[in-house]
């Protein structure tokens, strides 16, 4: 993990949490090649139970190849960790299950949208990579 990204996972593991964590989680999986532990440090929005995160720019990140398939993942929120199941989802593939998750994630943070191609929500949903972390139902 880069320096900056230790220095937020110890702020969002202390008592000081409330500084990041309204916009910023840790994520915490299994990788599916290495068998390793993997801590991240996410921007992400909430939808209920739900926990949806945006991976901007996606052909330039890794760590959502791991939820190609559904699987078990950890979220720190709010300084409680949340055992969760989540998928990656493409608007590519899926433009019905991304367009309302993005519209929500768009709406708490405006300016992600820069880190889409396409002028129009429409465009920008089929650009969209999100990984969508939901509560098991087991």
């Amino acid at each position: 993990m880069a320096i900056g990204n230790k220095l937020v996972a110890a702020v969002l593991r202390s008592p000081a949490h409330g500084l990041l964590s309204g916009s910023v989680a840790l994520v915490r999986y299994t990788g599916r090649r290495t068998g390793r532990t993997i801590v991240t440090p996410v921007q992400y929005v909430t939808l209920g139970d739900d926990v949806v995160i945006l991976s901007g720019r996606p052909d330039t990140k890794t760590w959502w190849r791991n939820f190609k398939r559904e699987g078990d993942i950890e979220v720190l929120v709010r300084g409680t960790w949340c055992r969760l199941r989540a998928r990656a989802i493409s608007g590519a593939e899926q433009p019905a299950t991304v367009r309302p998750l993005l519209d929500q994630y768009l709406h708490r943070f405006p300016r992600a949208a820069r880190s889409l191609p396409g002028d129009t929500p429409e465009a920008r949903a089929a650009a969209a990579l999100l990984v969508w972390c939901r509560p098991s139902l087991s």
